[in-house]
């Protein structure tokens, strides 16, 4: 009997070793992440030959990002919680502030005077603006995109936000700052003469109202109706608010939506407002 070896040429044996190396190495790819230490050159002969292609989301603070991921700001985007203490994260979490470490931030909420800000549990740092003055109440909106750069020591606001109140005022809005108190009683005229004086002006009844209802505190400094800049239902007559009846029930009272009319020579006291 004759037996007879099968024979198999090389070339068909390294084809074969290819295929399972190519398999396996599929799996690595698709299993697992590549920890490259040294520098890789990516020298091909053409532009296709001369890129990295899949890059998912990173996940560590050092890994491989991708230019689309660069351009969507994913991994230095954050929505902010909080009106004084604002507090957010990144993906992926920073083990550190870094000079020069630029945050795009959107508020849930319309923040209160001198905020801070804290990344990740990473300890609360100030926000400061333009001269590292603290930022007012409302200079942040809520849903309204900033941008924030870490300076060392604290988060200075990139973006344009409005004019700081001047003494004695504060922030109603974004707006409009309203004085804290109000000034001595006076006539109408004499009252619209004395906040022009201080570069404002007589606070307009809806300023006052917003202001009333918003700001805490607020309705405390009212101990008497107050003159606003409007017109009023009767002829030679200015409005007071404040004081009055809310005008749906016929009852005298004090509040943020009661109010009622004086002879312009009457004697009320009076509140002046500033835009921003």
């Amino acid at each position: 009997m004759i037996s007879s070896r099968s024979h198999v040429e090389p070339t068909s044996l390294l084809r074969s070793f290819l295929l399972v190396c190519g398999i396996l190495c599929s799996a690595t790819v698709l299993l697992a992440q590549w920890d490259i230490p040294e520098r890789v050159l990516l020298d091909g002969p053409s532009p296709n030959d001369r890129q990295v292609l899949d890059l998912g989301t990173p996940e560590v603070p050092d890994a491989l990002m991708s230019a689309g991921t660069e351009r969507r700001t994913s991994t230095n985007y954050t929505v902010l919680q909080g009106t004084v203490a604002l507090v957010g994260d990144l993906i992926p979490e920073p083990t550190a502030y870094t000079v020069g470490m630029m945050i795009t931030a959107v508020p849930t909420q319309t923040n209160a005077s001198g905020p801070t800000i804290e990344l990740n549990g990473l300890g609360a740092r100030p926000i400061v603006k333009s001269g590292g003055v603290p930022l007012d109440s409302a200079d942040l909106v809520t849903g309204v995109a900033v941008r924030l750069i870490f300076d060392g020591a604290r988060f200075q606001l990139l973006s344009s936000i409005s004019l700081s109140c001047p003494q004695g005022f504060h922030s109603a809005s974004r707006e409009y700052c309203i004085a804290d108190s109000s000034d001595t009683a006076t006539s109408f005229f004499a009252a619209a003469t004395a906040c022009s004086a201080q570069g404002a002006r007589l606070c307009t009844m809806g300023e006052w109202a917003h202001a009333c209802s918003r700001l805490p505190g607020f309705l405390g400094t009212v101990s008497t109706a107050e003159w606003v800049d409007h017109a009023a239902n009767n002829d030679a007559t200015a409005k007071v608010v404040g004081a009055g009846n809310n005008g749906e029930i016929d009852v005298p009272g004090t509040g943020c939506n009661y109010g009622g009319w004086g002879l312009p020579m009457d004697p009320f006291r009076f509140r002046c407002c500033t835009d921003r």
